[in-house]
């Protein structure tokens, strides 16, 4: 017998007592974008600028496929690791609108051979200006020098006729000294002549007593010039 209760009889005393069966579960469903808000200026505009933009070519990375494919070759091919270059050896290429990595690897190199001719066309124009120094100081040492030899030439010359001049007047002095010293001797033996003259007068008139002493004085006077020139002579 069956209860009846006040929430509807069998019916309600059948759904309160049935077993609970767990609800199925729910699909995992994806996290919604969120709705973010319209700029402030009208789509219209937003839409050109961006067509602009995808119209315009992108800007290629310096050495974007040409330097990978070379490394991948020396990988596949065993080649040793390439060493890295240095800084002058790779420039950093700016890349301009619609330019590729060869073309602009060209313009930097192009760009570093005109930055090294100017450099050495500056090194040019420095030795030149050198070398125009040098030159200009040797013409001035060699214009000094020929200056110098003119000058002793002429003091060479000089020099000649100053000595011919001295020698000339040297002969005539030793011609007259030589002249007067011998005229000198002469007149100083004739004086010496007419001295002995004297004495030989003199002694012809004085007594024999005179002769002998005079004599042995003369005798005496020679035998002292022998003893002398004797003990020179050793």
């Amino acid at each position: 017998m069956h209860e009846v209760t006040n929430g509807g009889g069998v019916t309600g005393w059948y759904q309160s007592h049935r077993p609970i069966t767990p609800p199925p579960p729910s699909p995992v469903l994806p996290p919604a974008v969120p709705i973010l808000p319209s700029p402030p200026h009208s789509p219209l505009v937003h839409t050109s600028s961006k067509r602009r933009h995808d119209s315009s070519p992108r800007r290629v990375p310096s050495w974007d496929g040409l330097r990978r494919m070379r490394g991948q070759a020396r990988k596949t091919t065993e080649l040793p690791i390439r060493r890295q270059m240095a800084p002058r050896d790779e420039p950093q290429t700016i890349h301009e609108v619609g330019e590729s990595s060869h073309q602009a690897e060209l313009r930097a190199q192009l760009q570093q051979v005109t930055q090294d001719l100017q450099g050495m066309r500056q090194d040019i124009q420095q030795q030149s200006a050198m070398i125009d120094d040098t030159r200009s100081t040797v013409l001035e040492i060699l214009t000094s020098h020929l200056t110098i030899i003119d000058r002793v030439n002429t003091l060479e010359v000089d020099t000649q006729a100053w000595r011919t001049s001295v020698e000339e007047r040297l002969h005539r002095t030793w011609v007259r000294r030589i002249i007067a010293t011998f005229w000198q001797q002469v007149e100083l033996l004739r004086a010496g002549v007419v001295r002995v003259r004297a004495f030989l007068i003199w002694l012809g008139m004085a007594s024999f007593e005179t002769k002998m002493i005079v004599l042995g004085v003369i005798m005496a006077a020679v035998a002292m010039v022998f003893s002398c020139l004797s003990y020179f002579l050793r």
